[in-house]
């Protein structure tokens, strides 16, 4: 290949790095790092080799991944390893080159109840191939596991896409066993999440839980995956750990609906917005929507500007806070 092209080449990969990687600001304190908790590889039903999601999270701007291939689910195993931290130990090889944090972790993969659930920050996936759960999950939080339950209204486990919470689910709370849930996965979200994960104080979580390639799941029509927002001291996987199990992330879906707990949420829509009366200036690529029921409905752009009416309480409607709840914005203070 001649210079000139190799150059052009690396021009136009840095190019669309740049248009693919979200804007979004930082918190007092911590800095607002992209993650994706959930994604397969060829090591389990994935469709992809291990150092194809670290080239995809660089491309898109991530700042930290989670290999978390099925433990009990592995339909490719005629061709590859079934020693279960192969996909992370490939993966992480090459995310240490690239200054991408890749979190080792694994998928239970069970019918509901109690359904799947990743655990992440594991040190042998091997040691939880074990066939009773609560034996399975116990071994993982003695590995030092944070325990997230995927999907919850994923129609083949609820056909009727209802979040339900049984019983096993509260005996994992009660012992500590869990630590979050998906509010969205994929293309999908589900409110009902935050009814317990505001009862039960449970971190809030977006994934992509990716089996193909990400720009045909997901970048063809959209702008992003569905990520979590993570808010930690510094980007570091320790950190991240720390932010996780103090409960500080937002899910941010697809469609670029967040969710998470009101305080925090309120903190990053504020930092995102530059109000100026009832002027509004988006410094974030996530657009805003607000909806008055006597003005009608406004759509703040990313990185846009727009003058709402002179009333004061706005409902932004893809910001959810609870099951019911959108969150409030109050203007003319």
């Amino acid at each position: 290949m001649r210079p000139r092209y190799i150059i052009l080449s690396l021009i136009l990969i840095l190019f669309m790095s740049l248009l693919s990687a979200q804007i979004v600001p930082d918190l007092p304190g911590y800095k607002t790092l992209k993650c994706d908790f959930h994604m397969h590889t060829v090591f389990s039903d994935g469709l992809v080799w291990p150092t194809i999601r670290v080239d995809e999270a660089i491309d898109e701007g991530l700042d930290v991944i989670a290999i978390t291939d099925h433990l009990e689910y592995v339909p490719h195993k005629k061709y590859v390893s079934t020693d279960m931290n192969a996909s992370f130990e490939i993966a992480k090889k090459k995310a240490n080159n690239k200054g991408l944090i890749c979190i080792h972790g694994a998928e239970f993969t069970r019918w509901m109840p109690p359904g799947h659930l990743n655990a992440l920050f594991i040190q042998d996936g091997n040691k939880l191939l074990i066939d009773d759960f609560l034996p399975a999950i116990e071994e993982a939080i003695s590995q030092g596991a944070f325990i997230l339950w995927n999907h919850p209204g994923w129609i083949a486990h609820q056909p009727d896409k209802v979040v339900r919470w049984y019983d096993i689910h509260q005996t994992l709370v009660d012992r500590g066993w869990m630590h979050g849930i998906e509010f969205a996965n994929d293309h999908e979200h589900y409110t009902g999440v935050l009814e317990y994960t505001n009862k039960f104080d449970l971190a809030t979580f977006g994934n992509s839980d990716v089996h193909g390639i990400v720009l045909r799941e997901f970048l063809q029509k959209n702008n992003h995956r569905t990520m979590t927002l993570v808010f930690a001291s510094e980007k570091s996987e320790k950190a991240v750990k720390e932010a996780l199990f103090a409960k500080r992330t937002i899910a941010l879906s697809v469609d670029d609906i967040l969710a998470g707990p009101e305080e925090l949420i309120d903190q990053f829509v504020n930092a995102c917005l530059k109000i100026d009366g009832y002027t509004l200036t988006n410094l974030s690529e996530i657009p805003y929507t607000f909806m008055n029921k006597d003005q009608g409905t406004y759509v703040l752009e990313p990185l846009g500007s727009l003058i709402l009416p002179n009333v004061d309480n706005w409902e932004i409607t893809n910001v959810w806070v609870n099951k019911n709840e959108n969150l409030q914005l109050q203007l003319g203070q």
